[in-house]
């Protein structure tokens, strides 16, 4: 290990340290918020909502794939108005009928929460391995029967959306290949960086600010030393930071560009359906393979379906495939589809085709779906804002 290393770890061991050892009266008192019902806690988790955070302008991002710098991407666009919308996807280019394989690590956060309470006396810490399992086996992994095929979720999406537009043979895929899962790393939070719940039964979870969850996750990548095609994937257990899940990419060193995944993961047995396992990890896998480096845009539009008086414009320019029926205050009209594999009840939240944005009408992909994996939900194109 380099010497700058050894000095980084030292000065995250001294700071976890020294977050564990200040006197707790000279903390901020936070009381653990208990929510009344299920009502309460779900009205809470949809609050916090996804979040994409950073990106890389499309000139980096092009070189980047000329010069084979992470894992395969391709380039293509899409014209609403007169107006061309370039973006970059994950995979190789659908015409050339290539499979790509795609790394990730699963990096378990295990959050070590002190310090609260009237008496700064309340702790907890969130154990992230029944997430990882559940994970690691989910769909997004394993492959499911959907309703174009059997295949894993993102792979099965992504065919769908570029069905007509592929190789003739249909061989063009883009699979997650099984995923290495890093040791557990212990995050500590105080009620400086974080928040603690307590539903009608007891059960804890916590929140962290974004910020504090992010600058953790880019000091871990620093001893990962991951390849530049391997996607890192933050998984927690029972704990949200400020969102439900994020995506970010950056450039770092030498005009390589990193990109990663946080996802929490929610006790189904505790939650809404709506919240439940790997729904959020769907949601944030979709948008990476669809818009990976936070720059695809699109023209600005309104949450479906029309007809829901609590429709809105979202405010929100990007190709992000996962908000437009998950992330929105009409989120309730689509319910997760569930996925069965090995006895074990998969709840996937529905995501949107890019030709949803595209107005396609119809629309090229496989049936001339709008969504996936629940292909009925919706039968139009977007609406955009005024």
């Amino acid at each position: 290990m380099s010497l700058p290393k050894i000095l980084l770890l030292a000065c995250l061991v001294l700071t976890s340290a020294w977050a564990q050892a200040v006197p707790a009266p000279q903390r901020p008192v936070k009381l653990v918020q208990q929510h009344a019902d299920r009502q309460a806690q779900s009205s809470h988790l949809r609050a916090l909502g996804f979040k994409a955070r950073g990106g890389v302008d499309k000139a980096t991002t092009d070189r980047d794939g000329m010069e084979n710098r992470s894992f395969p991407h391709f380039a293509s666009s899409f014209s609403v108005g007169g107006t061309a919308y370039p973006f970059t996807m994950v995979g190789y280019a659908p015409k050339s009928g290539r499979a790509a394989s795609l790394k990730s690590v699963i990096v378990p956060l295990r959050m070590n929460f002190n310090y609260f309470g009237a008496n700064f006396d309340v702790s907890h810490s969130f154990e992230p391995a029944p997430a990882v399992a559940n994970i690691v086996g989910s769909p997004m992994y394993v492959p499911a029967q959907f309703p174009n095929g059997f295949g894993q979720f993102g792979d099965q999406m992504q065919r769908a959306a570029f069905w007509n537009r592929m190789d003739p043979d249909h061989n063009w895929h883009v699979r997650m290949a099984a995923p290495v899962v890093a040791k557990v790393v212990d995050i500590y939070v105080t009620p400086e960086t974080g928040s603690l719940f307590q539903d009608v039964d007891g059960n804890f979870y916590g929140d962290v600010l974004i910020d504090f969850l992010d600058a953790q996750a880019q000091t871990i990548l620093q001893f990962l030393n991951l390849d530049a095609d391997t996607l890192p994937i933050f998984v927690t257990d029972g704990v949200t930071a400020e969102a439900l899940g994020y995506h970010t990419a950056y450039p770092i060193t030498g005009n390589q560009l990193q990109s990663y995944i946080f996802t929490s993961w929610l006790d189904p047995a505790l939650v809404s359906p709506l919240f439940a396992d790997v729904s959020t990890f769907n949601h944030e896998l979709a948008e990476w393979l669809n818009d990976p480096f936070v720059n695809n845009l699109t023209p600005v539009w309104a949450y479906p379906p029309q007809n829901d008086p609590a429709t809105a414009c979202s405010g929100n320019p990007f190709l992000e495939v996962g908000d437009p029926q998950g992330n929105g205050p009409t989120y309730a009209d689509f319910p997760t589809a569930l996925v069965t594999l090995h006895g074990v009840t998969y709840h996937l939240q529905q995501v949107v085709l890019w030709q949803w944005f595209a107005d396609e009408v119809p629309s090229s992909a496989f049936g001339g779906w709008y969504t996936f994996p629940l292909p009925n939900s919706l039968k139009a194109p977007a609406v955009y804002c005024q």
